[in-house]
């Protein structure tokens, strides 16, 4: 038990500093300098591309064992995309001013390599658990 929760703070710190796909891989920057020339376009970017992060890590690693590895990719742009969807959609009727500001950059949130690129690298491999981190 202990090691367990040993091994998530050291995947969790893993994810936040040493291997951050943004700071440190430099993944998904364009759209992330493109609208976050306030701070409130930040924060909503960012909860934005979190909600998209974290949705589509727990469905990958949850359906891991039923998707074919020569339709993986195609499955996870569309597991991807339906979570970006929903936060447009709740951007759009929550808070439609902020929802305006971000335009098209939400939906860019789709090719963004960064959340592919956890999906076929951590959230395909390992548990919900694990995934979530």
């Amino acid at each position: 038990m202990a090691k367990r929760k040993e091994d998530l703070q050291q995947e969790f710190i893993k994810g936040l500093w040493r291997d951050n796909p943004v700071f440190v891989q430099v993944l998904g920057m364009c759209p992330m300098l493109a609208v976050t020339n306030s701070a409130v376009n930040a924060l909503a970017m960012g909860a934005a591309t979190f909600f998209v992060l974290v949705g589509s890590s727990i469905l990958v690693s949850s359906l891991r064992h039923w998707i074919p590895k020569q339709v993986r990719i195609s499955t996870y742009i569309i597991i991807i995309a339906t979570f970006v969807t929903v936060t447009d959609f709740t951007l759009e009727a929550l808070v439609p001013k902020i929802h305006k500001e971000l335009g098209a950059f939400i939906p860019l949130i789709v090719v963004n390599c960064m959340i592919l690129g956890r999906q076929e690298a951590f959230a395909s491999r390992n548990s919900v658990r694990m995934a979530v981190m």
